[in-house]
């Protein structure tokens, strides 16, 4: 994996090690670790396309991080997230991951509990909060597509994390609304941009 390169160990003492996380980037005073993009990869509904490279994978999760940080920062005092917000984002989580247990096993990895992950996913809760709020985009996936990227790109990636892949059928809700905000991020491109400008971000990817 890509962030194997990316952390530092420093000797302290013979046979003594401390990991350190770098530094992914920085919004405003806000800091974004290439650990929190692993996290992000392995919770979140993303999916690496064919032939996008490890270091590409990586500068796109976390400029989706970015604007994760960007929205909850200019909009975290107007939105009150209540805890069905919070299950709009987990449940396709527990999806992807197969269930409920095997989440909260693989917090274990991170060496985090239930308080951690939900404060994890609240930047992206409120997001999807305020998109839907602020935007009513309808855009028609056919079934046929759902299917290609099952086999394409959910089954590999599934592999890759040692995971028991869902069925198609209980995928295929997850896959079609991942396909359906894919689809219209350009029309929201524009307006995230606009709202990026207003802080001060450093990408240390770039």
């Amino acid at each position: 994996m890509f962030s194997k390169l990316i952390i530092l160990t420093i000797l302290l003492f013979p046979g003594s090690t401390v990991m350190l996380d770098r530094i992914a980037a920085v919004v405003n005073d806000e800091v974004i670790t290439y650990t929190d993009i692993d996290k992000a990869i392995s919770f979140f509904p993303f999916f690496r396309t064919g032939g996008e490279s490890e270091e590409a994978y990586y500068a796109r999760i976390l400029d989706d991080l970015i604007a994760y940080k960007a929205v909850y920062l200019e909009y975290r005092d107007d939105f009150t997230l209540a805890e069905e917000d919070y299950e709009e984002v987990q449940t396709p989580i527990i999806a992807k991951l197969g269930s409920l247990d095997r989440l909260v096993n693989f917090l274990k990895k991170y060496d985090m509990e239930w308080p951690d992950f939900k404060e994890f996913i609240t930047e992206k809760v409120l997001y999807e909060k305020v998109l839907k709020e602020k935007f009513h985009i309808q855009v028609d996936i056919a079934f046929t597509e759902i299917e290609t990227f099952y086999t394409g790109e959910y089954l590999p990636l599934q592999v890759s994390l040692g995971l028991k892949p869902m069925t198609l059928i209980e995928m295929t809700p997850l896959i079609e609304k991942h396909l359906s905000k894919t689809r219209s991020e350009a029309q929201l491109s524009t307006w995230i941009n606009e709202l990026k400008a207003g802080f001060k971000i450093e990408n240390k990817l770039r």
